[in-house]
């Protein structure tokens, strides 16, 4: 049967979101960004141009490059041909690529970007918990340490969280202004969401998390840090299940998260609340 690819439409909505859905612990960013904006490439956030391969009218993969630059693949298949189609449309350059990580090696290769310069390039694996299965810190479980979300005065800390964060991480390459104006924006459109959370230990704010990725039945964890002098008290463990509690408590019922593969201590920390390893997952940002 002749495979047919071409650049997905308004009103080619539903035909991904089936596919994205029968993926959907790899694919919580394209998901959650084809629920915000849809299939139309405006520029704005959240947008993006999609190619996808289809057999008798069934979509059998799909990238999509977006506002920001970063391509993003759920394409166990024919992979070559849809970046040749995205690359020709898009209006935009590759700034870096997400996905499942065997798509992230094979689309670095296709584009011929193995040899440019990166700020990141991370191997993960991808964990996967059922939200009815959270195993609840003890401290946060008898109330001596408190999840709950930023309060207003809190939120320029958190930006100065985020910054070291992303230079921590490789995602920026140093703590400028550009990058400390991106860490303001991020932090402000969380807390706008609901998606950013705190945790309190006597008075005192010691680590954060967030929701990046948001769907009815399942959210992706992310931005999670806790200041250096901070770690290893299990802090972050108790962070990243108290939002959690808070996602089953509206309804949801699955949550996702990657983390590096040589990260030991955040694995076990994620291992800890109940996580366990479905896939993996790879991150590149180029420079």
């Amino acid at each position: 049967m002749a495979i047919e690819v071409r650049q997905l439409r308004p009103g080619d909505d539903l035909l991904l979101s089936d596919f994205l859905e029968s993926r959907a612990d790899s694919s919580m960013f394209l998901r959650n960004n084809l629920r915000r904006s849809g299939l139309e490439d405006t520029g704005l956030a959240y947008g993006g141009t999609y190619v996808a391969a289809l057999e008798k009218g069934r979509i059998e993969a799909v990238a999509a490059l977006y506002w920001s630059g970063t391509l993003m693949a759920q394409a166990p298949y024919h992979l070559g041909p849809i970046l040749q189609r995205l690359t020709k449309l898009a209006t935009r350059p590759v700034r870096g690529i997400l996905g499942p990580l065997s798509q992230t090696d094979e689309a670095r290769q296709l584009l011929g970007m193995t040899r440019r310069p990166v700020l990141k390039a991370s191997r993960e694996d991808l964990f996967a918990l059922s939200l009815d299965r959270i195993e609840m810190p003890e401290h946060l479980a008898e109330g001596r340490w408190t999840s709950r979300r930023p309060r207003r005065s809190e939120l320029a800390g958190l930006a100065d969280w985020r910054v070291l964060s992303v230079t921590e991480t490789g995602a920026a390459a140093q703590p400028d202004e550009r990058t400390r104006a991106d860490a303001e924006e991020v932090i402000r459109n969380l807390d706008r969401d609901g998606a950013l959370w705190v945790l309190e230990v006597d008075g005192r704010v010691v680590s954060m998390n967030s929701y990046n990725a948001t769907m009815p039945d399942m959210v992706q964890i992310g931005g999670v840090f806790t200041p250096t002098d901070l770690r290893g008290l299990g802090f972050a463990r108790a962070c990243v299940a108290g939002s959690l509690v808070s996602a089953r408590h509206a309804g949801i019922k699955r949550s996702v998260l990657f983390t590096p593969k040589e990260n030991a201590s955040a694995q076990a920390a994620y291992r800890a609340i109940g996580f366990r390893v479905v896939g993996d997952y790879g991150i590149v940002m180029f420079e």
